[in-house]
């Protein structure tokens, strides 16, 4: 259903995400840091929630880079 609601969505021009990103997302591996914190002692500074968050405000907010690649875009 979501897939679904996202391609309507995506031909009306109402979100700039395509459904082929979902599915690209969705086929996206789970990282377990438990051998980086075994091995290394290593701890992630931010949690998924807060990863996500940043990731989905830089989206909405066209945030970018001055590169032809990364340069940001406004939405809506």
């Amino acid at each position: 259903m979501v897939r679904t609601a996202l391609s309507a969505a995506w031909r009306t021009h109402a979100v700039p995400a395509s459904p082929h990103l979902f599915d690209a997302v969705l086929r996206l591996p789970a990282l377990d840091c438990a051998r980086a914190h075994g091995l290394l002692g290593w701890q992630p500074s931010r949690s998924a929630q807060e990863a996500l968050s940043a990731f989905l405000h830089g989206v909405r907010g066209g945030a970018g880079l001055n590169t032809p690649p990364l340069v940001g875009r406004k939405w809506g």
